[in-house]
């Protein structure tokens, strides 16, 4: 009886884990190579089997193994060895011998594993993107392989953080078809379709091909043929858990030739290697090979170097016809000779029969079944004389030979030739494979050997060893050398005898010792000299010794390094631009001095822009950049230039870090490395040169020159693009040349149109100079009155050139460039057939050419009208238009040689040589210690410095230990006049308000400013009573502001007292960049105004106004700015005076511009518009040359805050909606719009930023809009108020919106998303009329304390009838319960009579322009009604 109390001796069966009933792992793990199957796939193919079985702790080590002492570790190492297990089935074989010479557990083998594939990143994403790039339909045995292979390189580039896009697949897929798919490779490129559209497009071109009989699909997508069968006897499957030995990895249950490279079905899940890679890791398959009637009966090469046969046990071996083996190359046909090939491996086979031991019968390759490792065990068997081991080099050698087999450490099928030795007599072939040759060094690959028994020695194929391993290979009389491409040293072979044997590397002394001694012993000789006393004499001075640095040598005679040819590939448009600024001796026409040239690495595509100065390099370039974008949907990628100023600078960074761009600098004094640009503006010029010389045009017409050439280099052949133009590759358009004429010939356009009668002259005789960009016409230079004539009715006369006269010849030595030419960048290729026949012309398409206007333009990068500014005129001066009797008038003829104005026949003065002098503007200081250099910033810091000192504002007192002390520093800005002109230099001292403690060094910081809506009523009151309305400026006003609490600051930064530099600033006034800085100045200046007599109104604490008798004043308030207006000017002069004796303050006169708002009035309206505000916006959303659109919305739904993909980085979003919201200040047509956009600002998507860009577009065509106040009649209020019910698409929320009208002008508005969802229309038109009337409240208060009370009550006009009802219905509806203090609000004000709610079609309702997208003519006629219109003064 067993005692309940003690443990039972009893072992209970414990169940077993179900992963021990996996047998075979690899039917749910593809195995891991790292070519077919990625790490990353293995990866999770793996985990998901660990996570089924509950075994992830074995791999990612979440759980501690238990220790050696506790019951479950025999446990947790039995399932340790299981995934172990796992994981060396699932790996390839060169993986297995690298991970199991050592005991290891799971999860150390998984960290192993995982430092393979992921420390080494960088190397494989070169070697893949090369294998990627060098792939083409020729390397693979059909086009599924051929885009399989691409889809499997890229997403092992993927694995190593190289995504590729599919653009670029479907480019790198194009460029690797053959000839034959030219067609339909340029329409691919040109249509830019997805990668299985565009696979389809090409199967179809196909198949057309076959069917039309015009290419044969043996060499356009090569593919092999199923062989016939001579013996219908079958063989026997061969195991599933036996590795497939044949070379190719084939796998699956019937096997067919064509298809054996795709593996499992047609899905390439095969082997690890496909058919045309033999190389030493891609030996073996995964599965087994069951072989048919049709297929192969054995496979003659196993693995590692045993070489036997398997056993035929039923009749006596039969040759079968089998299919040829794959030729590496898809228009190349198998040589091999099948029938001799067969025989010999027949031969081979009833050899290895004969010496077999193995009963027939027996074994698992029984039944006619051929064990494909018997093959090797066969010639294992056979008798072989001795061979030489070493290898020979051969130059004579077309394949490596050798008749060893043991030197074949991969057996491989390929096709080979068959082998002829010198007396005729053929050699037999056994097999091919690959191997290699180890030395200290570097290991050497021995691709496609050759094995015949016959040969006695073993030969190296020169040509084959050096493709292979890109190698030099020099032969002396005493061996030869192993080098590198670059020309480095790797070995050294000596031989003795008549042949160059690979013998074992000799190793020179100097590799023990140090070369410096025999250099120095033979005075300094070059690396050459000592390379060859190694070779020749008895010093062992090898050529290593060109590794080390001499000083001596260097300081003696060092030379420039020799230039290589580029490594930048591009495949697209705008991957690299190449960048360069020519400076002319001789001054355009048009004052222009330099030339930007900008060339396309990819199409040779060249844009050039003239310039002024070197300082319109940056702008010139981010008008370019904005050009690419719009125009090509593109963004450049890589910028080459030389290492000038106006290239390395700031404001070029900082624009390459914002855009992504990647800026290459050539080194200095090497223009060698900006070569592409140089050679083309040696092009351009050389073009300029002809064009002016032939027409014996001045140098000062050489801008003109200079559109024409580039014109011409874009539409002309071109040997870098194999004859292509450059317009054709970017544009894919063939240009037409029916409209080229002779530049500087004589012309005449048609002026018909412009002439004052009917009698006039229909033409005149001018000078043709080149092609304007913008016009599809000509530019004809009249040498009379030296304007240029734009017309498309010119009629040439080409073999007449006005300038030809018998003035001096002119020099154009000017143009000349001796740039030493260099390698050229990597050449795209382009398909050298055109697709136009002789009897189909090409279109008559000019493709636009994206150079600047003519030069005469005084801002040559933009599209403006020529005729403005016309050049100096020509030397000569014609009276009469019979070319055959000009009568010229010659200038002046001097002694000298100098070329002057007046030997050129310029008289008219030359604006330049005016006294007015011109100041370059200093750029703004990085830091107080720059500034203190520029004297322009020194006088500034000196004003703002000596300003603090007589306002008193601090004093100096010794450093506190309890209190802490914020920092001072300088902040530098250029303030700038309306017109854009430099105004001043500000520098001014401001405190780090960051470091202050609330409650220690500052306690309330909150000041007001003035209403938008008061600023517009108070304005709108002034127009109309035509008072007088200044605006004044408070110089510096913070540090007006009296401080209540205690604050240290630090000395100014480059002002430090010297007899105190360790005391500190007690702040007595406040500082810009304190906390409390506004707050002290509104107190300041709140507190002096009201000592005048000016009272603070309640409805707005920033509006003061001023009441005595019948003096009225009104004084408007934003921090520093002041608006000031009265009914009396010596009231407003008075005023102005004792502000002045009070703060540094300057009149600036009347109403002009205030808060960035311009103000522009004539003796009844004043118009307020934000344009330049706006301009600036869209220059900082790159939009400044975008396509207007006519509204700000469509009418379409809303937009909603789930749809499309986040955006990457919302700042510029935000940024953008932030600067349209003050921009609705003058501008209530986008009021609407921004208040879409701002809903979504805090998680912005794509949708939402191409809703922004389209109101930006809106604002472009509409950038000259204002709101226009009139004189009108001040004692009316008019309201309208609407509702778009359950607008918002995510939370069917009401968006309410109202506009308030004073008289005729408009004074407020609001579009406001309600906070509360409405259950009916009615409800959510009464809630914004509840909102409309709470503002006209306001508005009504704020009159009142302006002296113009309103007596009659504000009529609010809404268009929904029952909303109307409820405003004066006294009786309460269960549907309006909860709306009931909205109800009582607005009955209150109707019942006492300040409000009037009446009903408005929709068609005259305004407000709708708040509350959704109107179609064109309504939101026009809406946005009039509300007086936004450009400036037109009145009569």
């Amino acid at each position: 009886m067993v005692d309940p109390g003690q443990p039972s001796n009893k072992v209970e069966n414990p169940t077993l884990h179900p992963a021990y009933s996996i047998t075979n792992i690899n039917t749910k793990i593809r195995t891991l190579d790292g070519k077919k199957v990625p790490y990353s796939s293995w990866v999770k193919l793996f985990k998901l089997q660990a996570r089924a079985f509950q075994l992830m702790h074995h791999i990612n080590g979440t759980k501690e193994p238990p220790a050696e002492t506790d019951p479950e570790y025999a446990t947790w190492t039995k399932l340790d060895a299981v995934v172990l297990q796992w994981i060396f089935a699932t790996i390839s074989d060169d993986l297995l011998a690298r991970l199991i010479d050592k005991e290891r557990t799971a999860r150390d083998t998984w960290l192993a594993i995982e430092a393979i594939f992921i420390n080494n990143k960088h190397a494989r994403a070169a070697t893949l993107e090369r294998r990627f790039t060098n792939t083409t339909l020729s390397s693979c045995s059909s086009f599924d392989e051929y885009c399989q292979t691409l889809k499997d390189i890229a997403g092992q580039l993927g694995d190593v953080d190289q995504p590729v896009s599919e653009t670029r697949l479907v480019i790198q897929m194009v460029r690797g078809l053959p000839a034959e798919y030219d067609t339909i490779g340029a329409i691919i490129n040109q249509s830019k379709p997805t990668w299985d559209d565009a696979r389809g497009m090409i199967e179809e071109e196909q198949q057309r091909q076959e069917a039309r009989g015009g290419t044969n699909r043996d060499t356009a997508l090569f593919t092999n043929h199923s062989p016939s069968v001579h013996d219908s006897q079958t063989s026997s499957s061969i195991s599933n858990n036996t590795r497939s030995p044949y070379p190719n990895g084939y796998r699956g249950r019937n096997y067919d030739p064509a298809k054996a490279a795709r593996g499992r079905g047609q899905q390439n899940r095969g082997g690890r290697n496909s058919s045309k890679n033999c190389r030493p890791e891609s030996v073996g398959g995964r599965g087994s090979s069951n072989w048919g009637q049709s297929q192969m009966g054995s496979q003659y090469f196993g693995h590692g170097n045993n070489f036997t046969m398997g056993q035929q046990t039923q009749t006596p071996y039969k040759q079968q016809q089998w299919a040829p083996p794959p030729t590496p190359y898809p228009s190349q046909q198998y040589h091999g000779g099948s029938t001799q090939f067969h025989q010999q491996l027949a031969n081979l086979i009833q050899q290895a029969q004969a010496q077999s031991t193995t009963p027939p019968g027996f074994g698992p390759y029984s039944n006619n079944a051929l064990n494909p490792s018997d093959i090797g065990s066969a010639l294992s068997n056979m008798n072989l004389n001795y061979q030489d081991p070493q290898w020979y080099m051969d130059t004579g050698a077309s394949q490596h030979i050798t008749s060893d087999q043991g030197k074949i450490s991969s057996p491989c099928l390929f096709p080979t030739m068959p082998i002829f030795v010198g007396n005729g007599q053929r050699l037999r072939v056994n097999g091919s494979g690959n191997g290699f040759f180890k030395l200290p060094n570097k290991t050497y690959n021995l691709n496609k050997i050759v094995h015949s028994p016959d040969v006695i020695k073993d030969l190296l194929s020169v040509r084959k060893f050096t493709i292979d391993n890109l190698v030099k290979i020099e032969f002396d009389p005493f061996g030869f050398t192993l080098k590198d491409m670059n020309g480095n040293h790797l070995s050294r072979h000596n031989s003795t005898g008549d042949l160059y044997p690979f013998t074992k590397p000799e190793v020179s002394l100097l590799s023990t010792t140090s070369p410096l001694p025999w250099h120095d012993r033979l005075g300094h000789p070059g690396a050459n000299v000592l390379d060859y006393l190694s070779r020749y004499c008895i010093s062992n001075c090898h050529k290593t010794c060109g590794s080390f640095v001499c000083s001596s040598c260097q300081l003696s005679n060092s030379k420039r390094l020799p230039f290589i040819d580029s490594i930048s590939y591009t495949f697209q448009p705008f991957d690299i631009i190449h960048c360069d600024l020519w400076t002319s001796p001789v001054e355009s026409n048009s004052g222009y001095k330099y030339y930007m040239i900008l060339v396309d690495n990819y199409t040779n595509y060249v844009w050039v822009y003239p310039l002024k100065y070197k300082s319109e390099t940056f702008t010139t370039f981010t008008k370019f950049h904005k050009l690419i974008q719009t125009q090509f949907n593109k963004t450049i990628k890589t910028f080459q230039c030389d290492l000038g100023g106006e290239f390395n600078n700031n404001n070029f960074k900082t624009f390459a870090t914002q855009h992504g761009l990647v800026f290459r600098f050539s080194c200095p004094q090497t223009s060698q490395q900006n070569g592409r640009s140089e050679r083309m503006i040696r092009r351009i010029n050389d073009i300029i040169r002809a064009l002016l010389f032939h027409a014996h045009i001045p140098p000062s017409f050489w801008v003109e020159a200079l559109h024409t050439a580039t014109y011409l280099h874009n539409i002309l052949p071109t040997k870098r693009l194999h004859y292509q133009t450059p317009a054709f590759a970017l544009y894919a358009r063939r240009p037409t040349y029916d409209h080229l004429r002779v530049f500087g010939c004589a012309c005449y356009p048609n002026t018909s149109a412009t002439q004052p009668h009917k009698l006039s002259p229909r033409s005149l005789r001018c000078i043709f100079l080149g092609y304007p960009s913008d016009f599809r016409g000509y530019r004809c230079y009249d040498p009379t009155t030296g304007k240029i004539i734009l017309s498309r009715h010119v009629i040439f006369d080409e073999n007449t050139f006005p300038f030809n006269t018998s003035l001096p010849p002119t020099t154009y030595q000017f143009l000349d460039d001796h740039t030493t030419p260099i390698h050229n960048f990597f050449q795209p290729h382009f398909p050298t057939n055109t697709t136009n026949t002789p009897s189909q012309p090409p279109p008559n398409i000019t493709p636009p050419i994206h150079t600047p206007p003519a030069p005469t333009d005084p801002s040559p990068h933009l599209n403006t009208t020529p005729q403005t500014t016309p050049p100096t005129p020509p030397p000569t001066t014609e009276t009469s238009h019979n070319p055959t009797s000009p009568t010229v008038t010659q200038p002046t003829t001097n002694a000298h040689t100098m070329h002057t104005r007046s030997k050129s026949g310029i008289t008219k003065p030359n604006p330049k040589y005016n006294l007015a002098a011109t100041t370059n503007i200093s750029p703004v200081p990085t830091s107080y210690i720059k500034a203190l250099s520029d004297p322009n910033w020194l006088r500034a810091m000196n004003n703002e410095f000596s300003a603090l000192q007589v306002n008193n504002t601090w004093e100096l007192v010794p450093r506190p230990t309890d209190q802490p002390v914020i920092r001072s520093m300088w902040l530098f800005r250029h303030k700038f006049n309306v017109d854009g002109t430099l105004e001043r230099y500000k520098a001014r001292l401001v405190c780090n308000g960051k470091s202050q403690t609330m409650g220690i060094d500052c306690t309330e910081t909150f000041s007001p400013v003035v209403k938008p809506a008061t600023i517009r009523t108070v304005l709108s009151l002034a127009v109309s009573r035509q008072w007088p309305i200044h605006q004044l400026d408070v110089k510096n006003a913070f540090l007006h502001g009296t401080l209540q609490e205690t604050v240290y600051m630090n000395q100014p930064p480059g002002f430090v007292d010297p007899t105190a530099p360790s005391h500190v600033c007690r702040l007595k006034k406040s500082l810009y960049g304190l906390k409390q800085a506004p707050r002290a100045w509104y107190t300041r200046f709140s507190g002096f105004i009201k000592s005048l007599g000016f009272r603070s109104s309640t409805c707005d604490t920033s509006l003061f106004i001023y009441q005595n008798g019948e003096q009225l004043a009104y004084l408007l308030l934003y921090v520093d700015d002041i608006v000031l207006t009265a009914n009396d000017q010596s009231l407003l002069t008075k005023i102005i005076t004792r502000l002045s004796t009070e703060f540094a303050m300057t009149d600036m006169g009347s109403l002009h511009h205030f808060l960035g708002i311009t103000v522009t009035r004539d003796h009844n309206s004043l118009h307020l518009a934000q344009t330049q505000y706006a301009r600036d916006i869209l220059h900082r959303a790159n939009m400044t040359a975008c396509k207007p659109c006519h509204t700000p919305v469509d009418t379409d739904a809303k937009l909603s805050a789930t749809e499309g993909e986040l955006l990457t980085d919302g700042t510029v979003y935000r940024s953008l909606a932030g600067a349209l919201q003050y921009l609705t200040i003058t501008r209530p047509d986008i009021s609407y719009a921004v208040q879409q956009i701002c809903l979504f600002m805090h998680a912005p998507r794509e949708p939402h930023f191409a809703f922004l860009k389209r109101v930006l577009r809106y604002v472009h065509g509409t950038i000259d809009l204002g709101l226009r106040l009139t004189a009108s009649p001040t004692h009316s209020l008019t309201t309208y108020s609407d509702a778009d019910w359950g607008g918002c698409p995510d939370t069917r929320r009401s968006t309410s919106g109202y506009c308030i009208f004073l008289g005729d002008n408009l004074i407020s508005w609001s579009s406001k998303r309600q906070p509360t969802i409405s259950r009916s229309s009615a409800e959510a038109e009464y809630r914004g009329v509840a909102n409309a009337v709470a503002e006209a409240t306001w508005i009504r208060n704020l009159l009142v304390e302006l002296r113009v009370p309103v007596r009659k009550a504000t009529v609010v006009y809404c268009d929904n009838i029952s909303a109307v009802y409820l405003s004066g219905n006294p009786v309460q509806h269960q549907r309006t319960k909860h709306v009931e203090m909205d109800i009582h609000f607005v009955r209150e004000k109707v019942q006492i009579g300040h409000i009037r709610v009446l009903h408005v079609p929709s068609s005259l309702q305004y407000a709708d322009i708040f509350t959704k997208g109107l179609p064109r003519y309504l939101f026009e006629s809406f946005r009039s009604s509300l007086n936004v219109s450009t400036f037109k003064r009145s009569n």
